[in-house]
């Protein structure tokens, strides 16, 4: 599996089977997180055995019976849009090795036993486990809704299938509150108004953009993976599709 079919594969859980890691798996994605950690510069702790840290009074959104989260540990805000484009670079290789993920906004800070500098905080976590299932579409927005192309524009090969994958990533409350712009000149910019989370979101939408961007210059195509097209209707499995009715899953 490459980071593009991760990227199509992977789904937000937030129920699991209670199943802490095993010590292989806590290991190699440890390993990820430290090469991580060392190109970004980021903060970012492994926490084994706790759970506390999603025992929460609210129930929307709610993670249950995950047992290990990664913690993002920050001084500042400005670090958010790299904690979601190298946050969501783990997340796909948690997939790749079969784990289900999910980014979570709320969390209990005070039980949260991440190792924070003075005047730091754990700014957000990913739940890691085992999920009970493996999570399922959500509604998007179409191409449409989120590109603008320039006038005399030429669109590359690979546009669509970033945008696709852009789509796909997680985002707070499913908003999906996100531009991409084609300029006249090639070049692609990504915005997100306001600050804070929406800053989160804008580095993970980057991230599957990126990686989508990657995989179709290294011969990968969304042709031959699983995958919902954005209108909802179809089922792309292997490169056949299925009707599913509209809004199918």
């Amino acid at each position: 599996m490459d980071n593009l079919e991760a990227i199509y594969a992977r789904h937000s859980v937030r129920n699991y089977t209670g199943v802490a890691l095993d010590d292989a798996e806590a290991r190699q994605l440890q390993q990820v997180i430290d090469t991580v950690s060392a190109a970004s510069g980021l903060n970012i702790q492994l926490l084994r055995n706790n759970p506390q840290t999603f025992e929460l009074v609210a129930r929307f959104g709610a993670i249950r019976g995950c047992k290990d989260c990664i913690a993002f540990v920050a001084h500042k805000r400005d670090q958010d849009e790299a904690i979601g484009y190298w946050g969501q670079l783990i997340v796909l290789e948690a997939q790749k090795m079969g784990l289900n993920t999910c980014w979570a906004r709320m969390f209990a800070q005070r039980k949260c036993q991440a190792d924070c500098p003075p005047n730091a905080a754990v700014r957000i976590v990913i739940a890691v486990g085992h999920g009970v299932n493996n999570g399922s579409v959500r509604e998007s927005k179409s191409a449409t809704d989120v590109v603008t192309i320039a006038s005399g524009a030429t669109k590359p090969a690979w546009f669509d299938t970033a945008v696709e994958a852009a789509l796909l990533a997680p985002t707070a409350m499913n908003r999906q509150a996100f531009s991409i712009a084609l300029e006249r000149d090639g070049e692609v910019c990504i915005t997100a108004p306001g600050k804070g989370l929406t800053t989160i979101d804008l580095g993970i939408v980057r991230r599957n953009f990126d990686e989508a961007k990657t995989a179709c210059a290294n011969g990968s195509s969304p042709s031959n993976i699983d995958r919902v097209k954005r209108d909802g209707s179809f089922r792309v499995t292997l490169g056949k599709e299925t009707q599913l009715g509209n809004g199918g899953a």
